[in-house]
């Protein structure tokens, strides 16, 4: 039986949700949202797996209050993973009520595999992180990667054709050429009557170095076949992961 909100539940006025997977350069748009001071302060607050004691219904305290700027808006971020624990426990609409829908996704795809591939190692989420150990080559890795990144996509994907939502589309690469004219649709969205204010400046670099495009190199040699076409990417099985160190962040 789903929760419903307690009676002292103020339900948002207006609620963001930012639909993506990682790597996508969520937490860089997080982040140049947050910094407007008036499109909400999205976070990944429904991060079960590193607190799994910490209930949905305080999850959702929690996103209204942290994710709130002044005038109101509450913003969050969500990947497939965040949904599927999510709707165990209470239904989405009775608590954020109507949400404007960001779908955020990367036109690189292979750059966003490596990416994923390198970070599920080296504990690197975000620039200025230290490394805890060093990230090693697999094609095994970066298809794995891969196979994860479009199955997320394509839930998405399939989740808002089915629920009739159109949601506003933005590729990270936009993020970095022109977030100006990308905030000014999600404010539009969200029924903001003035312009949004300019974003501050948002100290996160580009995590892309010599050892990704070494990478990519190497994947495309070894796997980039163009007269192969696979009927689906598979990722690994458990008993390869397991071999491998391979494993995705826990439910």
């Amino acid at each position: 039986m789903p929760i419903s909100p307690p009676e002292s539940w103020e339900r948002p006025r207006k609620t963001l949700i930012i639909a993506s997977m990682p790597r996508s350069g969520s937490n860089l748009l997080c982040s140049k949202i947050s910094s407007t001071g008036v499109l909400g302060n999205p976070g990944e607050y429904f991060r079960h797996w590193d607190t799994p004691e910490v209930t949905t219904v305080a999850r959702c305290l929690l996103a209204a209050s942290e994710g709130k700027s002044e005038n109101g808006v509450v913003a969050f971020k969500l990947f497939p993973e965040h949904f599927d624990r999510l709707q165990k426990d209470i239904r989405l609409t009775e608590w954020f009520p109507d949400p404007v829908w960001v779908h955020l996704e990367r036109r690189d795809l292979l750059g966003q595999a490596i990416s994923l591939a390198k970070a599920m190692q080296d504990g690197v989420w975000t620039s200025g992180e230290n490394a805890v150990k060093d990230a090693e080559y697999t094609a095994e890795r970066i298809e794995a990667a891969l196979a994860k990144i479009i199955a997320g996509n394509g839930r998405w994907s399939a989740y808002f054709a089915r629920s009739g939502i159109e949601p506003l589309h933005i590729f990270y690469e936009d993020i970095h050429d022109d977030f100006d004219s990308v905030c000014q649709r999600v404010g539009g969205l969200l029924g903001l009557g003035a312009p949004v204010p300019a974003t501050a400046k948002v100290d996160m670099q580009r995590q892309r170095n010599a050892q990704s495009d070494d990478w990519r190199r190497r994947f495309l040699a070894e796997a980039g076949d163009r007269n192969s076409f696979p009927a689906v990417v598979k990722p690994m099985g458990n008993r390869a992961r397991k071999k491998s160190g391979w494993t995705f962040w826990r439910r």
